[in-house]
């Protein structure tokens, strides 16, 4: 995929979290899991345990005296055996590092409308932040990987479904598709990539959010 490609298959960007979330974000960056984690003030046998196995609940951490909630990872523990799905000799905890080294950005605004209304059902409030996909690149490419499914879900079908070439850089990836995901790997520190962020509530009112 090239430049071009990529900017005509993926025109707007858009990551959902909590409300505070950017509060947050202005602060650290554009933090992954592992990196809150690894801030976060744990014990070390809860931290190991974060790190490679799947959050069957949202978790609250304590970060630098803020509140920061990591999303649950349910959808990897469908299965009795969640290592069924996994190809290339990866384990379960192999996958879950890969995953928590993330930032996540929605590429389909179907997608992202669907997962902002089931988590405003649940959890309230939600932040939606919509990023420029140009900037990005620019300010990220090297760390910037996608793919062509949810990275995050497993289907119940037989066979392998998490391989270690899940995720591929952009020139790797196909022009003729458009990625379901990109990721950007270990964080963003340039926060110019996002365009702006807005409160969206329950009742369908937006609140933009000074940037």
């Amino acid at each position: 995929m090239t430049f071009d490609e990529f900017l005509q298959r993926c025109p707007t960007l858009w990551h959902v979290g909590p409300v505070g979330s950017w509060e947050g974000i202005k602060k650290r960056g554009f933090r992954t899991a592992e990196q809150l984690i690894g801030m976060a003030d744990l014990e070390a046998s809860n931290r190991t345990e974060l790190l490679t196995e799947p959050r069957a609940d949202t978790v609250t951490l304590s970060v630098e005296g803020d509140t920061v909630t990591l999303r649950d990872q349910q959808s990897l523990l469908k299965r009795k055996d969640p290592g069924s799905p996994m190809g290339d000799g990866i384990s379960v905890a192999d996958w879950v590092q890969i995953l928590n080294r993330r930032v996540y950005l929605f590429t389909d605004e179907v997608a992202m409308r669907k997962f902002l209304a089931k988590s405003v059902e649940r959890d309230g409030a939600q932040e939606v932040i919509t990023f420029s996909p140009r900037r990005l690149v620019e300010a990220c490419r090297p760390q910037i990987e996608l793919s062509v499914r949810n990275s995050g879900s497993v289907a119940r079908t037989a066979g392998p479904q998490t391989q270690r070439n899940t995720f591929v850089s952009i020139a790797l990836f196909p022009g003729s598709k458009r990625p379901s995901e990109i990721t950007v790997v270990d964080g963003i520190d340039d926060l110019s990539v996002v365009a702006f962020v807005e409160t969206r509530h329950r009742d369908g009112t937006k609140v933009a959010v000074p940037r």
